[in-house]
């Protein structure tokens, strides 16, 4: 075996708890075994490091028996079977998966895998409907669209030594780098790294109250978050190191980037999200028609903002989505106050970091919002993270959330 078993038991223990939370309402489901589970990751990982045709083996396999497909997923959460079955099972191993390289996806399909000690068997391919996410959901359903992805440990491939362990439309968590990052609800929430958004837009909670001052700027701050979330999908699937930040104040930034890349002009991205807002307060099928096409047009734009990021150097943006400049070299003095993890739902919040072994970029981005009050940085490296950087409402420490990518949910 190639991994620690300490990193399939941390992997294994996740799953276990999710499944046993009291909030989650998890069906309970058969548990591998931790050798099978094991045995499952290793190959899997092992998958990553292969080739197919001069490229990278992709894969996405759910681990789970004919009987428990047939008799507990079928019945509940699909229509139909939608699965196509071996006539002669395959042995699960990484050479014959690498060989089948791309035929599942994990996000539309999953090849269906089981086993025990003596021998596990690849014995067909199941498919279903992709969740939409906010920016191109389709209003309407249809009984022959009824497949939801599997309830049961899915491992999916996101790149060399990278994996993604899930179950039903549930992220359990990620192994990269050698570690495993246990998922944690999403921080672009009103009441973790989302308030600091919400500030740059001059939107407000009602105390501790979890409503907005205004009860008509929750559509707003959905609108918001989901753009703000599609560049973060973006930089994700890239795998590209970027720095986007978001800028409350041109004139005060002025003195803190140099850039031959500085542009005026706009993308229209405040007018798309306007009439997104607009079209999703008509119940009609026009308004829900329209409202598709202005989404389509809002994800082409915040892609090409997302491209402006290939550049070395920062993107820096208005509140609104217009770009200021691009290539941007950021100079503000070296923050000396506190940096300091932000809120999450761990115990382990409130760390200090140590943003020396993170580099130039990073650092770079730490200045600057030290330097400009109400900035908000999202900083993408090559091997996975997307961070998020702001300075806390006292002014006096900047606060960091080492992974901003969507996480618990897919």
């Amino acid at each position: 075996m190639i991994l620690n078993k300490e990193l399939s038991m941390s992997l294994l223990s996740a799953w276990i708890a999710d499944q046993n939370h009291p909030h989650r309402g998890r069906d309970k489901r058969t548990i591998p075994s931790a050798e099978e589970f094991a045995f499952f990751l290793d190959t899997m990982f092992q998958v990553t490091l292969l080739k197919e045709e001069g490229e990278s083996a992709t894969s996405s396999i759910a681990w789970i028996s004919k009987e428990d497909f047939l008799n507990k997923e079928t019945p509940k959460y699909r229509q139909s079977e939608l699965c196509l079955y071996f006539d002669n099972p395959l042995n699960f191993t990484a050479k014959n998966l690498a060989k089948m390289s791309g035929i599942s996806n994990g996000k539309t399909s999953v090849i269906l895998a089981h086993g025990g000690k003596k021998k596990t068997e690849i014995w067909g391919i199941c498919y279903f409907e992709n969740v939409h996410n906010a920016m191109n959901e389709i209003p309407a359903g249809v009984d022959c669209s009824r497949h939801f992805s599997l309830d049961c440990p899915t491992i999916t491939t996101l790149g060399v030594g990278a994996l993604e362990v899930t179950r039903g439309n549930s992220r359990i968590g990620r192994i990269e780098n050698g570690e495993f990052l246990i998922s944690h609800p999403s921080l672009l929430t009103y009441d973790m790294a989302g308030k600091y958004l919400l500030r740059i837009i001059n939107i407000e909670i009602e105390g501790n109250s979890r409503n907005y001052k205004n009860s008509s700027e929750a559509i707003i701050a959905t609108t918001y978050f989901s753009c703000i979330e599609y560049l973060i999908e973006i930089l994700s699937q890239r795998k590209q190191a970027a720095a986007i930040i978001i800028v409350p104040d041109k004139e005060m930034a002025n003195n803190l980037y140099d850039t031959s890349w500085g542009v005026t002009g706009s993308l229209e991205i405040d007018v798309l999200q306007k009439n997104k807002i607009n079209f999703a307060n008509k119940s009609d099928l026009s308004g829900s028609l329209f409202g598709l096409a202005v989404s389509r047009s809002l994800t082409n734009r915040l892609r090409n903002i997302a491209d402006l990021a290939r550049m070395d150097g920062a993107v820096l943006l208005t509140p609104d989505f217009n770009v200021l400049a691009f290539g941007s070299k950021l100079k503000a003095k070296k923050w000396e106050g506190e940096i300091v993890e932000g809120g999450n739902v761990f115990p382990n919040a409130s760390r200090p970091i140590d943003f020396k072994r993170l580099g130039t970029r990073h650092n770079s981005a730490l200045n600057f919002v030290g330097a400009l009050n109400g900035a908000v940085a999202f900083v993408s490296s090559s091997d996975g993270p997307i961070r998020i950087l702001s300075k806390a409402e006292d002014k006096k420490m900047v606060l960091y959330w080492p992974d901003c990518r969507e996480s618990m949910f897919k």
